[in-house]
């Protein structure tokens, strides 16, 4: 009797089971591959540098962020990772690339944080970048390496920023506690020459205000290094609302522009001194004190400071000699090389010239 050509019950099932099992199979790959292709759309995502090299140390994977920090796009398979890239330590020592820690990792068999590396792309530029990396076996036993770098270009920018800032308060705390004492020796020499004590303690006091009318300003700056004119005077406004008598005013306005620090402590007690000046003598003919003071900006870097009064003026040669507040405000001039001009108006019209040399306008 002849074999029957159809399969054997054991046969068929035999085949359902291996059918089951492809079936299965490319259940299993098609589950890998759509995790391989999350795990790279997540990668891909990552702000950080994502690198992957094989034994040799090429690159076979990285994200768009790891392009942005080297500067081109790297061929998978091809670019000797590292070897393409000249690699800097912070003092400027060259790092082969066989000390890379991608490099370290694959050798050593283990996780290496290579600190801080200059990475010198292929324009010439240099960007400050951590650089960790890790070693990576399959299950042959194939070594190879993943990477995260981190760009630190800003942390490092506000780095610097910090230290221009720091050096720039102690600058200024410098330049304060030198015209503090200067004012503290004024008083001295006008205490000792019998002047009423109490009357020069309250003029040190006024302008100690006046100086922190200016820190005022400065610590309401955006800028580290420049003031707004019209912040500027505002502040010595307020301070002098503070000290005026009760039938006094001030109206105050400036232009638009900058001062440089440098030069607003002076100022501040510039036309603090004028202010009280006007305060102390510009009555009009009714007891009034009407006080303008005003900030102008005469192009490049120059500058006019006016304070005028209502009241019967006065003429600057003599007063100069016995006038204190005065002789303080020639003396702060002198330092920025300023004028002191007085006009009749009627009332006074105190004009300061000067110019701001350390802040240069664009």
């Amino acid at each position: 009797m002849p074999a029957s050509s159809e399969p054997s019950q054991a046969q068929e099932q035999k085949i359902d089971q291996n059918g089951n099992r492809i079936e299965e199979l490319e259940r299993e790959l098609k589950e890998l591959r759509q995790s391989g292709e999350q795990w790279r759309a997540i990668l891909e995502a990552l702000p950080a540098a994502v690198y992957a090299v094989d034994g040799p140390g090429r690159i076979e994977f990285y994200n768009d962020a790891l392009t942005s920090i080297a500067g081109y796009a790297p061929q998978p398979g091809h670019d000797q990772g590292w070897a393409s890239l000249r690699l800097t330590m912070p003092d400027g020592s060259l790092l082969p690339p066989d000390q890379s820690p991608a490099a370290l990792a694959i050798k050593e068999n283990r996780t290496v944080m290579g600190g801080e590396i200059l990475i010198e792309r292929p324009d010439g530029t240099r960007v400050p970048v951590l650089l960790y990396a890790a070693p990576l076996r399959d299950g042959t036993g194939k070594a190879g390496a993943v990477g995260v770098m981190l760009d630190i270009s800003e942390s490092k920018g506000a780095d610097a920023q910090h230290r221009v800032l720091l050096n720039e308060l102690n600058h200024r705390v410098k330049n304060n506690l030198q015209m503090l004492y200067g004012l503290l020796k004024l008083a001295e020499r006008e205490t000792s020459s019998g002047a009423d004590a109490k009357a020069v303690l309250a003029d040190a006091s006024q302008r100690i205000s006046a100086m922190g009318a200016a820190q005022t300003a400065l610590y309401r700056a955006e800028s580290p290094s420049t003031v707004s004119a019209r912040n500027f005077v505002d502040a010595v406004r307020t301070n002098a609302i503070q000290c005026l008598p009760e039938e006094a005013s001030i109206e105050a306005e400036a232009t638009a522009g900058e001062l440089s620090n440098d030069i607003v402590m002076g100022l501040a007690l510039i036309a603090n001194e004028l202010v009280l000046n006007a305060a102390k003598h510009g009555r009009d003919s009714e007891g009034n004190i009407r006080i303008r003071m005003s900030l102008s900006s005469v192009g490049g870097d120059n500058w006019t400071l006016r304070v005028e009064d209502d009241g019967p003026g006065f003429d600057l040669a003599p007063t100069r000699k016995r006038a204190s507040g005065l002789g303080l405000v020639n003396g702060l001039l002198r330092q920025f090389r300023g004028k002191l001009t007085v006009e009749h108006g009627p009332g006074a019209h105190c004009i300061i010239d000067f110019r701001d040399q350390e802040h240069k306008t664009v």
